[in-house]
């Protein structure tokens, strides 16, 4: 690892009205190293990484390139120098192929009868290739966008990189929609580039991955760095600290299953995809006890998302028996689940949870918006009751949801989901695109409930979260359970093999 600083900003100030974003930022870039940024949501990393990138101007401050101050102005400024970023998002168009999206905007041009007129296509696909291949991927220049998966898609980003010569790469939570095997894959790639001589800016919310990845880490917090460190110095604990500011109390082991009361009971069920992307679910049989956190975990397309839209009545199964406290449940709707005590907290709470035109209050008290007639007075005392038993950080609950941040969003929807007063809850990534402190804050809330004897039932596909909170483990593969395990058998080792048999991953590997 080196100590050289390749990229550095200096007394950087990012101001909007009523906020500092930045607060005279000064962010060291090691040269040759994954330089992890982290903080909570609304910290400053993505205002700082827009003014890396060109995306945004400081209002005051300056960017030093190996010494030299530079001036970025645009996209293109940045490029110029070198820095590109891959935002979380991707930007992938899948009406072209691959050459025209690595080369969109910035089309390379020949000369012809005097002008520069004509699009070189040969010379796009060859650097195209070139770079695809670099990364461990080679395919056609010429392969449609839309044929590709997720994590295909993101290395056509990172050729789109390599090809205009970045030698800074910026990646925003870059594995927060793949696979573990397309999430090691790009692990890899990031290994041989590093070693190549390329300079990485890691962001992600996902600790295991930072503290794979990582050589030297900064934290964020308000708008201002609170902590600087090399990779032998941190661990887990000094990372959640700093993000939130203070201590950070040490979760207790899963709790043992308090009661043998079966509340939920799922029997050879079956469900058929709608669409191609779609798993399918085989026979699965499983029993949910009051009290109980019952943990889903499986690889992207194994059935956990659909498993759960099916036992929320989105979806109908093609057959087998859902009972809740031994009546079966035979209207299989979203009014007929709720009505009979399932909720669920989705894993996109943008596009299928909050209503962004709606206030905090009004998105929290949509469950008790039935018929005509309501009690208002005891709809906003309990919207209240509730904000503040989840710990809601919103002095006043009439402002818009998206002004809340992605953790306190979160918290909003499952606030929503206990107006109802269910028995079962069902979250389906219930901590995805949510900071450290707040995904500690989020486990303690569900212990809680559980402990009052509501049954949960969540998935993930983060190893650790799964070993965290759940008091038992189905571990999903191919839309079939592979393995139920104990929280003193659910080992990185076993979650990986049950889950994903036929693949060795770079962090199955660091884990044995």
């Amino acid at each position: 690892m080196s100590d050289e600083i390749i990229l550095e900003t200096r007394g950087i100030l990012k101001l909007y009205p009523g906020l500092t974003a930045l607060d005279r930022i000064h962010f060291r870039v090691r040269r040759n190293c994954v330089n992890v940024l982290i903080g909570e949501n609304g910290a400053g990393k993505s205002t700082l990484m827009r003014i890396l990138a060109g995306v945004e101007t400081p209002d005051e401050g300056a960017i030093l390139l190996d010494g030299v101050p530079i001036t970025l102005r645009s996209p293109r400024d940045a490029t110029a120098h070198g820095i590109a970023i891959v935002h979380q998002e991707l930007a992938i168009l899948p009406n072209l192929d691959l050459a025209e999206n690595v080369f969109a905007g910035r089309e390379l041009t020949r000369n012809a009868f005097g002008l520069r007129a004509f699009i070189d296509r040969p010379e796009e696909d060859s650097r195209t290739h070139s770079a695809l291949a670099r990364l461990g991927k080679p395919m056609s220049a010429s392969t449609p966008a839309a044929a590709l998966s997720l994590g295909r898609r993101q290395l056509v980003e990172l050729a789109r990189s390599l090809a205009h010569g970045a030698r800074i790469l910026i990646l925003d939570e870059p594995t927060s929609a793949l696979s573990l095997a397309e999430a090691d894959t790009l692990f890899r790639v990031l290994g041989e580039l590093k070693s190549a001589g390329m300079t990485i800016i890691y962001i992600s919310h996902r600790l295991h991955e930072l503290l794979f990845l990582g050589d030297h880490f900064t934290v964020l917090r308000n708008g201002r760095i609170v902590g600087e460190a090399a990779r032998s110095e941190v661990d887990r604990t000094w990372i959640v600290e700093r993000m939130s500011g203070h201590a950070i109390a040490p979760l207790q082991a899963a709790p043992a299953l308090r009661s043998p009361t079966p509340i939920l009971t799922v029997s050879n069920l079956s469900v058929v995809p709608r669409q191609d992307d779609e798993a399918s679910i085989a026979n699965l049989s499983f029993t949910l006890h009051k009290g109980e956190i019952l943990g889903i975990y499986g690889l992207l397309g194994c059935g956990r998302t659909e498993l759960l839209e099916t036992l929320a009545g989105a979806r109908r199964p093609t057959s087998g028996v859902i009972a809740i406290q031994g009546n079966t449940l035979r209207a299989h709707s979203i009014p007929a689940a709720v009505a009979a005590g399932i909720v669920l907290v989705p894993e996109d709470r943008q596009r299928d949870g909050l209503i962004p035109e709606l206030s905090i209050r009004e998105n929290i008290a949509l469950a008790s918006m039935s018929g005509f007639f309501f009690d208002r007075k005891r709809q906003l005392e309990r919207t209240r009751q509730l904000a503040r038993d989840l710990n809601i950080a919103a002095p006043d609950l009439e402002r818009p949801i998206t002004a809340l941040s992605g953790g306190n969003q979160q918290k909003a929807l499952l606030a929503r989901c206990l107006m109802r007063s269910p028995s079962v809850l069902l979250l389906d990534e219930p901590t995805r695109g949510v900071d450290a402190g707040a995904k500690e804050e989020i486990y303690r809330i569900l212990r809680r409930l559980a402990a009052d004897g509501l049954s949960i039932l969540f998935t993930s596909s983060e190893i650790e979260e799964t070993r965290t909170l759940a008091t038992r483990t189905l571990v999903l593969c191919q839309g079939r359970i592979a393995a139920e395990l104990s929280p003193s058998d659910a080992t990185d080792e076993a979650l990986f093999s049950a889950a994903s048999p036929h693949v060795t991953t770079a962090l199955e590997e660091a884990a044995v």
